[in-house]
């Protein structure tokens, strides 16, 4: 047979077998859909409809259930990947990854008037793909990133994550997640762990019975109910997931962007320090650090002059109107960083910078 001929029967026998792990895998997401998660409720202000739709996950604790539903009165769309987000494939110009909890998510708002949304709106051009789920640490968006955030190709990443790793909790993220941290420096994990986010992975595990712990109420604090347990994210431990975003980052020629989540505290400051205030610093410090570019939320709701009342929906989760303000800020910053046109790099900054003692841990 000629070289062109074993050419052409290699090609074709590629094609079949791609065309066949498709259909595989749209099967599975089939499989998957047709079976109803369990209800797990995000708390917060007004329970109105259905809560926040979670399925356990050994690598993330717990992970988005695909689907449209209602959630506190709002209309949302997961799509096939857990994402909330519309489906997305190839990347075809800048696009933008924010990772967080639900905070980002845009807990209790509708999927149009989330700030990813708006803010994509506002570029125009550029996707922005919200990757952030409620209750998520950073040692859970960063599992995120490299089992699936990476495969997207973002340009440039949005770090919001506080609320859930200054949290004192029942549990500690990391003792939970155990040996699937190895996925930041093991290839061979890294592999795994994309493999075991597809919708196939998923399945087989469902199959096997192995899909992790159940999924837990994800819940946060007020400032008055902190202390008298463990962090679910050491401080320690924050400052370095912070810097590893930096790095990953750094790594492919690509930004980080951070986010100081803000909450009513901000406008209405009790005595004292509260207990994020480590976190902030540490998240600020970390901005510096990689030189990359800070967008400060306390800042643009308190230079809104607006009430509480209108920017927030309880303690610490944006209203409409306060994503809409998120989205104008985050587009000033990277307007200033001259971005797109300007690519927005970062330094790594060769591990963690240093944190003072967390006050509050042991209390």
């Amino acid at each position: 047979m000629s070289d062109g001929g074993t050419r052409r029967r290699t090609l074709f026998a590629a094609l079949a077998a791609g065309v066949g792990l498709l259909l595989i895998e749209l099967g599975a997401g089939a499989a998957l859909r047709a079976r109803a998660p369990a209800l797990v409720d995000g708390g917060g202000a007004d329970a109105r409809g259905r809560g926040i739709l979670l399925h356990g996950d050994p690598s993330l604790l717990w992970r988005l259930a695909p689907g449209d539903r209602v959630e506190h009165g709002q209309p949302v769309h997961v799509n096939a990947a857990g994402f909330r987000d519309r489906e997305r494939g190839p990347a075809t110009g800048p696009r933008l990854l924010a990772l967080g909890d639900s905070s980002i998510y845009g807990f209790g708002v509708s999927d149009r008037a989330v700030f990813t949304a708006r803010l994509e709106a506002q570029l125009g051009g550029v996707e922005v793909i919200n990757g952030g789920v409620p209750g998520y640490s950073t040692e859970q968006a960063l599992n995120l990133l490299e089992a699936q955030g990476l495969a997207l190709a973002p340009d440039v990443l949005l770090v919001g994550a506080l609320w859930s790793d200054n949290n004192f909790d029942r549990f500690v993220d990391a003792e939970r997640l155990g040996a699937h941290r190895a996925w930041r420096i093991d290839p061979v994990a890294q592999v795994a762990a994309f493999i075991s986010g597809t919708a196939t992975g998923r399945l087989i595990r469902r199959i096997l019975g192995d899909e992790g712990p159940e999924a837990e109420a994800v819940g946060w604090m007020e400032a008055g109910e902190q202390g008298g347990g463990r962090r679910r994210v050491p401080l320690q431990d924050y400052a370095e997931n912070l810097a590893r975003f930096c790095s990953v980052m750094s790594e492919r020629g690509g930004g980080v962007v951070f986010v100081l989540l803000a909450n009513v505290e901000d406008l209405q400051p009790r005595p004292g320090t509260p207990p994020w205030a480590p976190y902030r610093d540490a998240m600020v410090r970390t901005a510096a650090a990689c030189d990359a570019p800070l967008v400060s939320i306390p800042d643009a709701f308190i230079e809104s002059g607006l009430p509480p009342g209108q920017l927030f929906l309880d303690e610490m989760h944006p209203s409409s109107r306060g994503h809409g303000l998120m989205a104008v800020a985050l587009a000033a910053v990277l307007a200033a960083e001259g971005w797109p046109e300007t690519p927005i790099g970062v330094v790594d900054p060769g591990g963690a910078v240093e944190v003072d003692d967390d006050p509050f841990e042991g209390r």
